[in-house]
């Protein structure tokens, strides 16, 4: 993705990525968002006051089932799928943020340390890696520690 241009701790992957992505996803986040407020949001105009759901709409229901996976489901189903989902969400949001506090400790990439654990290699990319100013010193490690592989 991105030709590989995108490397070091995840932490510093936001200033790598081109520009042309963040206006692409910005575009795709206002349509969104625009979209979500016409489905779930008394206009303002016609509301007795500011803010105010439509009364028929569920949070979290926008229509989106490719699968068919709600249908034939009570709402009590649905309610404990929601907050499954939430929690799951909730869930791998605590592990990236575990992971990039990892690598902000050692300096070395996650899953680029897994690779080279594999082939005992960790110990040696640590070293070259760990606070390296100079990501080609990084790059220079993990090509040696991905040749072994």
């Amino acid at each position: 993705l991105f030709d590989a241009s995108v490397t070091a701790p995840a932490i510093n992957h936001f200033q790598q990525v081109p520009t042309f992505f963040w206006v692409a996803l910005g575009v795709g986040v206002v349509l969104t968002e625009v979209t979500r407020i016409n489905t779930a949001w008394q206009s303002p105009f016609e509301a007795s006051r500011l803010f105010l759901l439509k009364d028929d709409h569920v949070p979290g229901d926008y229509g989106f089932d490719p699968l068919g996976l709600a249908k034939g489901k009570s709402t009590n189903d649905l309610k404990g799928i929601r907050m499954k989902e939430l929690n799951n969400g909730r869930m791998a949001m605590i592990a990236i943020a575990a992971m990039v506090g990892q690598e902000l400790n050692t300096g070395v990439n996650v899953l680029l340390g897994d690779a080279a654990l594999n082939q005992g290699e960790l110990a040696n990319l640590e070293a070259k890696c760990a606070f390296a100013a100079d990501e080609a010193a990084c790059s220079k490690a993990f090509e040696a520690a991905m040749a072994t592989l």
